[in-house]
């Protein structure tokens, strides 16, 4: 019950949780235009259908970019279980609109509770599969038969993802480079001034001791010296 509870709300509360996560984000390796273009492909691959193969896609194709794998990763988590309704509802309503379907005189509507049965009932017979050897027929039925009730909303929403990702890769991109850019250029000037407290400023004040115990053990010689 405490994980649900984790889940939904977070302990520390979702602005404290977002400011952890963005501190790990701007704290990965690599230049500022490989985490951010990483970050925006995890972020533009949740809005394609391909539910289930979000982290392969965007790892592949960070890897064909040249950008941050372990960023793109951390990306897709801008869909999740509270934004993907919303995300597949735009997918299909924008696909319709490109192809001039009007959605009022189509017998098909965009059932998400089925396409949602699709892709939970494809993943556990996928895995069932893929780690235990066991293709479960009955899972393999119901599979063919929920794809068959959800088949002519893909196609809409595949159309309908290309624009879209290519909108969200720009959003995310550009605020996300400039947050790693700032992040690493304050973090050099609190360990320069760290580096001053702590090594300059202690040298000098030792040289400034040796200088003054130096004259006056001059200055004792010297007032020793008949």
């Amino acid at each position: 019950m405490q994980r649900v509870r984790n889940v939904v709300w977070p302990r520390g509360g979702w602005r404290r949780s977002s400011q952890y996560f963005a501190h790990r984000v701007a704290r990965l390796p690599g230049t500022p235009y490989s985490i951010a273009s990483g970050f925006a492909i995890g972020a533009a691959v949740s809005f394609t259908p391909f539910i289930g193969f979000h982290f392969v896609v965007s790892a592949l194709i960070s890897l064909l970019t040249r950008s941050n794998v372990v960023a793109s990763l951390l990306g897709t988590v801008v869909g999740n279980p509270w934004t993907f309704p919303f995300i597949w509802l735009w997918l299909y309503t924008c696909g319709n609109w490109m192809l001039g379907v009007d959605e009022s005189s189509v017998a098909v509507h965009f059932d998400m509770a089925v396409l949602w049965d699709f892709v939970v009932l494809g993943l556990s017979y996928v895995g069932g599969g893929l780690i235990f050897g066991h293709w479960d027929p009955a899972d393999h039925q119901t599979l063919g038969q929920l794809w068959s009730s959800i088949v002519d909303i893909i196609w809409p929403m595949l159309v309908g993802c290309v624009p879209t990702s290519i909108v969200v890769w720009a959003l995310f991109y550009f605020p996300v480079r400039r947050a790693v850019i700032i992040y690493r250029h304050n973090r050099i000037l609190r360990r320069m001034k760290k580096s001053e407290r702590h090594g300059i400023g202690p040298m000098l004040e030792s040289a400034k001791e040796k200088i003054g115990s130096a004259a006056k053990s001059a200055t004792k010689k010297q007032d020793e010296t008949p």
